[in-house]
Protein backbone atom coordinates (compact mmCIF):
# COMPACT_ATOMS: atom_id res chain seq x y z
CA UNK A 1 0.00 0.00 0.00
CA UNK A 2 1.26 3.32 -1.09
CA UNK A 3 2.45 5.96 1.82
CA UNK A 4 0.47 9.33 1.28
CA UNK A 5 1.28 12.30 2.98
CA UNK A 6 -0.57 15.62 2.46
CA UNK A 7 0.28 18.76 2.79
CA UNK A 8 -1.44 22.18 1.54
CA UNK A 9 -2.40 21.40 -2.02
CA UNK A 10 0.24 18.40 -2.36
CA UNK A 11 0.03 14.73 -2.13
CA UNK A 12 3.32 12.88 -1.65
CA UNK A 13 3.64 9.13 -2.18
CA UNK A 14 7.01 8.02 -0.46
CA UNK A 15 6.58 4.90 -2.26
CA UNK A 16 7.14 6.37 -5.87
CA UNK A 17 9.73 9.07 -4.60
CA UNK A 18 13.12 8.22 -5.52
CA UNK A 19 15.50 6.90 -2.60
CA UNK A 20 18.97 8.92 -2.89
CA UNK A 21 20.30 7.76 0.25
CA UNK A 22 19.37 4.59 2.19
CA UNK A 23 22.16 3.11 4.15
CA UNK A 24 22.29 1.39 7.80
CA UNK A 25 24.43 3.73 10.63
CA UNK A 26 27.57 1.58 11.31
CA UNK A 27 31.03 2.84 12.31
CA UNK A 28 31.98 2.33 8.25
CA UNK A 29 28.65 4.08 7.10
CA UNK A 30 29.00 7.18 9.69
CA UNK A 31 32.74 7.44 9.03
CA UNK A 32 32.37 7.50 4.74
CA UNK A 33 29.27 9.42 4.53
CA UNK A 34 28.77 12.00 7.22
CA UNK A 35 30.82 14.74 8.74
CA UNK A 36 30.47 15.45 12.49
CA UNK A 37 32.48 19.15 12.75
CA UNK A 38 30.73 19.53 16.51
CA UNK A 39 29.16 17.10 19.48
CA UNK A 40 29.86 13.50 19.71
CA UNK A 41 28.44 11.21 17.04
CA UNK A 42 28.73 7.31 17.44
CA UNK A 43 26.59 3.94 15.99
CA UNK A 44 25.72 1.84 18.66
CA UNK A 45 23.05 -1.51 17.86
CA UNK A 46 22.70 0.23 14.97
CA UNK A 47 21.43 3.69 16.29
CA UNK A 48 23.17 7.00 15.73
CA UNK A 49 24.07 8.55 18.95
CA UNK A 50 24.48 12.13 19.10
CA UNK A 51 25.31 14.19 22.54
CA UNK A 52 26.24 17.55 23.09
CA UNK A 53 26.20 19.15 26.59
CA UNK A 54 26.83 22.57 25.33
CA UNK A 55 24.18 25.00 24.52
CA UNK A 56 25.08 24.73 20.79
CA UNK A 57 23.99 22.98 18.08
CA UNK A 58 25.96 19.52 18.03
CA UNK A 59 25.63 19.01 14.19
CA UNK A 60 26.20 15.72 12.15
CA UNK A 61 25.94 16.65 7.73
CA UNK A 62 25.64 14.17 4.70
CA UNK A 63 28.95 14.77 2.90
CA UNK A 64 26.79 14.64 -0.19
CA UNK A 65 24.79 17.09 -1.48
CA UNK A 66 21.58 16.93 -3.64
CA UNK A 67 20.53 19.84 -6.03
CA UNK A 68 16.97 19.23 -5.89
CA UNK A 69 14.02 19.15 -3.33
CA UNK A 70 14.47 16.30 -0.23
CA UNK A 71 12.32 14.22 1.62
CA UNK A 72 13.55 12.76 4.96
CA UNK A 73 12.19 9.68 6.98
CA UNK A 74 13.52 8.13 10.08
CA UNK A 75 12.93 6.82 13.41
CA UNK A 76 14.47 8.98 16.86
CA UNK A 77 14.11 9.12 20.00
CA UNK A 78 15.60 11.73 23.32
CA UNK A 79 17.62 9.21 25.08
CA UNK A 80 16.25 9.35 28.90
CA UNK A 81 16.53 11.42 31.15
CA UNK A 82 17.38 14.41 27.86
CA UNK A 83 13.57 15.76 26.99
CA UNK A 84 14.66 18.50 24.76
CA UNK A 85 15.83 19.38 21.56
CA UNK A 86 15.08 16.41 18.92
CA UNK A 87 16.58 18.13 16.31
CA UNK A 88 17.50 18.13 11.95
CA UNK A 89 18.42 20.18 9.06
CA UNK A 90 17.47 19.59 5.41
CA UNK A 91 18.93 21.92 2.59
CA UNK A 92 21.59 22.50 4.46
CA UNK A 93 25.00 23.66 3.22
CA UNK A 94 26.65 22.29 5.95
CA UNK A 95 28.92 23.34 8.62
CA UNK A 96 30.36 27.52 8.61
CA UNK A 97 34.10 27.19 9.64
CA UNK A 98 34.63 30.72 9.24
CA UNK A 99 31.48 31.84 12.60
CA UNK A 100 32.32 27.82 14.11
CA UNK A 101 28.25 27.36 13.52
CA UNK A 102 25.52 25.45 11.41
CA UNK A 103 25.63 27.32 8.00
CA UNK A 104 22.36 28.21 6.00
CA UNK A 105 19.56 25.63 6.13
CA UNK A 106 16.33 24.64 7.37
CA UNK A 107 16.46 23.64 11.20
CA UNK A 108 13.37 21.51 11.87
CA UNK A 109 12.78 19.88 15.59
CA UNK A 110 10.97 18.56 18.83
CA UNK A 111 11.04 19.73 22.07
CA UNK A 112 12.72 23.34 21.06
CA UNK A 113 13.64 26.94 21.44
CA UNK A 114 14.41 26.66 25.18
CA UNK A 115 9.93 26.31 26.07
CA UNK A 116 9.73 22.79 24.39
CA UNK A 117 7.91 23.75 21.14
CA UNK A 118 8.23 21.92 18.19
CA UNK A 119 8.78 23.87 14.91
CA UNK A 120 10.57 24.64 11.66
CA UNK A 121 13.36 27.45 11.04
CA UNK A 122 15.12 29.52 8.32
CA UNK A 123 18.67 29.16 9.55
CA UNK A 124 20.48 32.09 10.33
CA UNK A 125 17.92 34.58 10.03
CA UNK A 126 15.45 32.44 12.41
CA UNK A 127 13.02 34.11 10.26
CA UNK A 128 10.37 32.54 8.88
CA UNK A 129 9.88 30.19 11.49
CA UNK A 130 6.86 28.36 12.92
CA UNK A 131 6.42 27.40 16.41
CA UNK A 132 3.70 25.22 18.24
CA UNK A 133 3.46 24.34 21.59
CA UNK A 134 0.81 21.24 20.68
CA UNK A 135 3.30 18.36 20.15
CA UNK A 136 5.58 18.35 23.02
CA UNK A 137 8.65 16.43 23.64
CA UNK A 138 8.40 12.93 25.76
CA UNK A 139 11.69 11.36 26.62
CA UNK A 140 12.55 7.94 25.27
CA UNK A 141 9.64 7.80 22.99
CA UNK A 142 10.15 6.29 19.40
CA UNK A 143 8.81 9.16 17.09
CA UNK A 144 8.85 7.97 13.47
CA UNK A 145 9.87 11.01 11.61
CA UNK A 146 9.00 12.37 7.88
CA UNK A 147 9.60 16.18 6.90
CA UNK A 148 10.85 17.53 3.78
CA UNK A 149 11.43 21.19 1.67
CA UNK A 150 9.71 21.68 -1.46
CA UNK A 151 10.62 24.94 -3.28
CA UNK A 152 10.39 26.41 0.21
CA UNK A 153 7.77 24.81 1.24
CA UNK A 154 8.40 22.79 4.84
CA UNK A 155 6.48 20.25 6.31
CA UNK A 156 7.51 18.17 9.01
CA UNK A 157 5.28 15.15 10.50
CA UNK A 158 6.03 13.17 13.50
CA UNK A 159 4.16 9.14 13.91
CA UNK A 160 1.91 10.61 11.53
CA UNK A 161 0.66 13.72 12.44
CA UNK A 162 1.20 16.70 10.48
CA UNK A 163 3.44 19.21 13.31
CA UNK A 164 3.76 22.43 11.12
CA UNK A 165 4.51 23.19 8.05
CA UNK A 166 5.97 26.92 7.06
CA UNK A 167 6.32 28.42 3.25
CA UNK A 168 9.51 30.58 2.86
CA UNK A 169 9.14 33.16 0.40
CA UNK A 170 12.95 33.84 -0.73
CA UNK A 171 13.77 29.90 -0.99
CA UNK A 172 16.38 30.79 -3.39
CA UNK A 173 18.61 32.00 -0.60
CA UNK A 174 19.66 28.64 -0.63
CA UNK A 175 20.47 27.61 -3.83
CA UNK A 176 23.54 25.06 -3.98
CA UNK A 177 22.60 23.94 -0.04
CA UNK A 178 21.49 20.24 -0.22
CA UNK A 179 22.70 18.49 2.49
CA UNK A 180 20.44 16.88 5.18
CA UNK A 181 21.53 15.80 8.77
CA UNK A 182 21.08 15.74 12.70
CA UNK A 183 21.27 18.31 15.19
CA UNK A 184 21.43 17.83 19.35
CA UNK A 185 21.28 20.97 21.28
CA UNK A 186 22.49 20.57 24.88
CA UNK A 187 20.83 17.01 24.67
CA UNK A 188 21.21 13.53 23.43
CA UNK A 189 19.32 11.97 20.89
CA UNK A 190 19.43 8.85 18.83
CA UNK A 191 18.15 8.07 15.24
CA UNK A 192 18.07 5.72 13.22
CA UNK A 193 16.71 4.07 9.91
CA UNK A 194 17.41 7.30 7.89
CA UNK A 195 16.15 7.28 4.19
CA UNK A 196 16.84 10.74 1.59
CA UNK A 197 14.19 10.99 -0.63
CA UNK A 198 13.99 12.78 -4.41
CA UNK A 199 10.84 14.61 -3.60
CA UNK A 200 7.82 14.20 -6.04
CA UNK A 201 4.22 15.22 -5.67
CA UNK A 202 1.05 15.67 -7.36
CA UNK A 203 -1.07 18.48 -7.25
CA UNK A 204 -4.57 17.79 -5.43
CA UNK A 205 -7.61 20.11 -5.63
CA UNK A 206 -9.30 21.56 -2.55
CA UNK A 207 -12.78 22.44 -2.03
CA UNK A 208 -15.99 21.88 0.16
CA UNK A 209 -18.30 19.90 -0.27
CA UNK A 210 -21.71 21.52 0.90
CA UNK A 211 -23.68 19.14 3.82
CA UNK A 212 -26.38 21.81 4.04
Amino acid sequence: MSRLVYCDQKMIDLDACEVVYDTPFTPESLKEDFEAPSGHWSVKDGWLVGVHRENSGGMLYTKQSWDFDLIMEFDAEAIPPCKNDLNFVIKTSGWDSVHHDAGPGYIFGLGGWWLDKAGIEKYPTCKPRCLTELYPLESGKLYHIIAGVIDGHCFFYANGKLVCEMYDPAPEDFVGCGKVGFDTYASQIRYKDLRVYRAAYTERILEYTPNF
